[in-house]
Parts: C-alpha cells; structure tokens; sequence
C-alpha cells in the first residue's frame, strides 16, 4: 500500500461518498409529506386575510415605516406591525442573493417580529388574534406601532439597536376591561424557502439551506427541516436565542430584561406549504420556518400593565460581529456550526482571519494560501514516515516489478513475495497510511470552516466573483486535476500492477475534477495550492532517493575491484 499523497485523496474521496450516501443533512434532508398544519385565526373587524386564507385576492399594505440601523436598513409594516424587508447595506451584500434578509414578504402570518396575545388556548384579553396597528410614531430609528380597543391598548416600538445587525423590540399590553383578563404573548422570526432555494449540487450545500436552532444555558438544538415530521419542537425556559439559521446568515430572538418573571418557552417548526394537487417536494413547493419565543400565560387585572423586551440579531454569521453582540451576554456565536471537528474547525479559522487582517492585506484568497501552507508544514511531522516509505518503494521497484512478472498469474504467491520483500527492506506501508488517516480531521474540519465563512461569501479574488461559490469559468477544477496527474507521474503508486497505476493515475484526478464543479473556489483554491506543495515534496523526495541511491551504489561497487579475488584464481 503506497503512502503518497494520492492516499490521503483517496481517503477524502471515500469520505465524500459515504457522506453523500449516508449524510442527508449535509447534502439536502431527505423529506416526505408531511400534512399542512391549519391556523385557526380570529379576525378583528376590518382586518383583511392574507391571501392563503382570502383566495380572493391579496390586501392592501398598511402604513410603512423605514428604520435605519447599523449595517442594515428595515421597512415594517402597521400590517402585523412587522418587517416587511429587511435590506443588509454593506456593499458586499447589497448585490447578493441576501440582500433583503426578509423572504415572507407577502403574507402578515409569516413576517418575523409578528406579536400573538391569544396562543392555542384563546385568551380573553382580546376576541381575536389579528387586527390593524396604527402607526404612531416614527423618527427613523424608532417604529412605534399601537392598537386601542374596548379590552385593551397595546403598544409595540420596534427600534434600532446598539450593535450591527440588532434591534430591540417591546411590546406593553394595558387591559382596558372592568375585570381581569389574560393574555399569552408569542414573537416569532420566519423564514419561507422554495425547496428549489435549498437544492444544493453533489459536494456543495446550498447556502440558503435553512435550520432552526434554539440555545439556552450550555445546550444549543440544531433542527433541520427533516425533524418536523410529527410536528412543532418546544423547549422550556430559554435564556438564549431561538433562531432561523442558513449558512452565512440568521435571525435570533434573545428573550431580554423586563417585567415578565418567567422565561419563554422555544417553539420550532419547519412546515412544508404547498398548493393542493402540488408535488411536496417539488421545485415550487416549499418550507415556513417558524422560530418563536412564547410567554406563560399572564393574568393583568383592570388598568394592570404587561411589558415584554426581546432583542433581535438579523444580520450575517460574521465571527467578529457575534461575539460582541448584546455585549456578549448571549453567546450567539454558535449560530455558526462547525460540525464535528469544531475544535480544530475554530483553530483554523482564527488562523484565517489572523492572515487576512495583518499579512494579506484583508485578501481572503491569499489567506487561504497561507493557510493551506501552515497546515501543510504543521502535518509535516505526520507526512515524514509516508515520505520515509515513499523513498524506501522508489528503490525497491525494480525488485517489486521483478516479482509482479515472476507472479503476474498468481495473486497469492505474488502478494507473499511482496510482503517478504517489504520485511527483508524493513518497509511498512501502514506507516505512512496511519498518519494520513491522524489528518484526517484537519482536512474535514478545513471543508467545513470553508463551507461556512461568510468571509467568503461574495469575496472576489482573481477571476472569482464569489469565494463561497463555484469557479464559473471551470479553470480551477481543470488546474486541480493537472496538477493531481503530475503528481502521480512523479510517483505512481508502488506495488501495483499496470492497470491499477494508470487507474491511480486518471480516475483520481477526474473525480476531484468532477467535484470541483460544484465546489466552492475558496475550497477549492485550497485543494490546488495543497497539490501544488504535494508536488514540491514529491520533488524533494526524488531528489533526496536519487542521492540515497548513489551513495549505496557507491558503496558496493566501488571496493570491489581493489579487493583480492582468491576464488577466480583457484
């Protein structure tokens, strides 16, 4: 078994297979149909159905109020007092697929900040679930939005927050009847995708694939879609975050200080929606992510006030962003999954981010080389005993080939020999497979700190317009697999026979050429500039045999022709 560096290739490509076989959660959740869940909503007098309720035709907008905030400018809507868009304004997202983080636009159930005061069970502090607002007050940081009826006045001012990305949300609910009422309050963040939104491509995630996530102490629940086959998640007691979360971007509803004594409870869906007759998993049909924060039910007795405080962080995954978010009291930082290897996942991206900010002049792309080689002179140490076999193959070829002629019609006899050989040269190809399989972490955590860098999302570099998307032009799959096939001709793989090496030659390459099609450049920048080193320490390698080779040469021949030779005499 050769120790190359094809091996650790191979390995990888193994891995990609079984993940795409038997890993639905990386590659796109495997789904069934699952039945539409019926809202049942009463209707204030006045208030006109979304046209999922009212086929008759959408109604007309309400009020709107713009709010500008830091990085991001909202519009809301007295319609639900709720966001209606929510456009992210630095320029490197302005441009992009993301920049209206709001994709539930067109109906009041689904717009994220939408307050309830009745839940499942119908309380008495209002007759009915939905009504118009009126917007009362707006100053450009600030939407206020209030409702007066016979029961109850309610005030609800949406405004910017401190940080980027952040708003602050409070909501004061005054009952107005002769006699106590109660209420139970819900806020919600959503999110609408096409299943054609979050189709992703072999080896590639589509970056609006879309979760659920709810934290609270030390656990944080990742969700998929998949999980929702018997309906809604609830979680007690959340003194975190809930959120809707794809890869580069989240809303999260933080539960803050105010009068409510009792933690709210997270409740998660991902619900299919589709019109009848349509194929659930169709293109066009798609999935409502519902993540709400919903409160115990309270009991306010006659002039009794309520008041609710959340904080909302809608804005992109950036690491630097979220960890000082609310202070850092919330930890949202592990909005941002890096799977398995997290450990190792986190070393690496502190890595990344120290290039780009003081060697690279704030290029991802050329941190991601510099990356790639400190990775590569890290493992050095792991690479040594498969380079020290490499060296130890390349001088026995001859033999080996010797014996693949000698034995090439019996597969037993020519596999002992070659063991024999190998115990005689003292050369044991597991020490350098072992190794590989040691980095195998690394290599798993670095696809997956590439995956999820929003750094890379919409970053140029060279010709790519995008670092978290595919080379358009094709260059770098073609550069990749050239450079594997050079690679392998330096040093093909020892102890095989014809077929298996030109297999080893060209199958190889081809398939990580097929995979790069799909992959992100910025992944695939790394595979290049790593095959590149490979091919250096292949140089290296040949080099350093050549002169081994010489040097035993010349230490068996050149002593004998001086020496006496009794034996040709006798």
């Amino acid at each position: 078994m050769d120790s190359s560096p094809v091996l650790r290739w191979s390995l990888i490509a193994l891995a990609v297979v079984l993940a795409v076989k038997f890993g639905p959660s990386v590659f796109g959740n495997e789904t069934k149909e699952q039945p539409v869940l019926t809202e049942h909503y009463t209707d204030a007098p006045g208030f006109v159905a979304d046209v999922v309720d009212n086929p008759s035709g959408q109604p007309s907008e309400g009020e709107l109020c713009t709010l500008q905030g830091s990085h991001f400018q909202a519009e809301l809507s007295s319609r639900g007092a709720a966001i209606t868009h929510f456009h992210l304004t630095d320029d490197k997202y302005t441009h992009s697929p993301a920049a209206d983080l709001s994709s539930t636009v067109v109906n009041e159930r689904w717009r994220s900040l939408r307050t309830l005061f009745r839940g499942a069970e119908g309380m008495t502090q209002l007759p009915y679930d939905r009504f118009n607002w009126v917007l009362s007050a707006k100053d450009g940081s600030s939407c206020t939005f209030t409702h007066d009826a016979p029961e109850a006045r309610i005030e609800k001012r949406v405004a910017a927050g401190a940080g980027p990305y952040e708003l602050t949300v409070e909501t004061t609910i005054e009952n107005h009847a002769t006699a106590a009422r109660a209420h139970r309050f819900t806020i919600g963040a959503y999110a609408y995708r096409r299943n054609a939104d979050v189709k992703g491509s072999f080896g590639r995630v589509s970056p609006f694939q879309t979760d659920l996530t709810v934290a609270s102490g030390k656990d944080v629940i990742r969700k998929p879609k998949g999980d929702f086959k018997k309906g809604w998640f609830e979680k007690d007691a959340i003194d975190r975050y809930v959120a809707v979360t794809n890869y580069y971007f989240a809303q999260a509803l933080v539960p803050a200080d105010g009068a409510q004594a009792v933690l709210p409870q997270a409740e998660l869906l991902a619900e299919q929606w589709y019109a009848a007759g349509q194929d659930p998993e169709g293109d066009e049909a798609g999935t409502v992510f519902h993540a709400n924060l919903e409160y115990a039910p309270r009991t306010l007795n006659p002039g009794e006030k309520a008041v609710y405080k959340q904080q909302a962080y809608f804005g992109p995954k950036e690491r630097d962003v979220l960890a000082e978010s609310f202070g850092g009291r919330v930890g949202v930082s592990d909005l941002i999954d890096l799977g398995t290897f997290s450990g190792v996942a986190k070393l690496l991206v502190g890595a990344l981010r120290f290039f780009a900010e003081h060697l690279t002049g704030g290029s991802w792309g050329l941190a991601v080389i510099c990356l790639t080689v400190s990775i590569r002179t890290v493992l050095l140490p792991l690479l040594i005993p498969g380079i020290q076999t490499t060296v130890g193959m390349r001088k026995i070829k001859p033999e080996v080939d010797a014996i693949n002629e000698r034995f090439k019609d019996d597969q037993m006899a020519k596999t002992m020999a070659t063991q024999e050989l190998w115990r005689k040269h003292k050369i044991n190809p597991a020490k350098g497979c072992l190794p590989q399989l040691a980095a195998m972490p690394v290599w798993f955590a670095m696809y997956t700190t590439l995956q999820t860098a929003v750094e890379m999302y919409n970053t140029h570099f060279l010709w790519f317009k995008d670092l978290s998307a595919p080379d358009p032009y094709y260059v770098l799959p073609l550069l990749l697999g050239g450079f594997m096939i050079v690679q392998q001709k330096l040093v093909p793989a020892q102890g095989m026979d014809p077929m298996q090496q030109q297999m080893m030659t060209w199958m190889m390459p081809g398939i990580f050429t097929l995979m790069m099609l799909f992959l992100p450049a910025a992944l695939g920048l790394y595979m290049l500039t790593n095959s590149v080193l490979g091919i250096v320490q292949q140089l290296v390698v040949e080099r350093i045999t050549k002169k081994q080779t010489a040097a035993t040469s010349i230490v068996v021949s050149e002593p004998i022709p001086a020496a006496p030779r009794p034996s040709a005499r006798a």
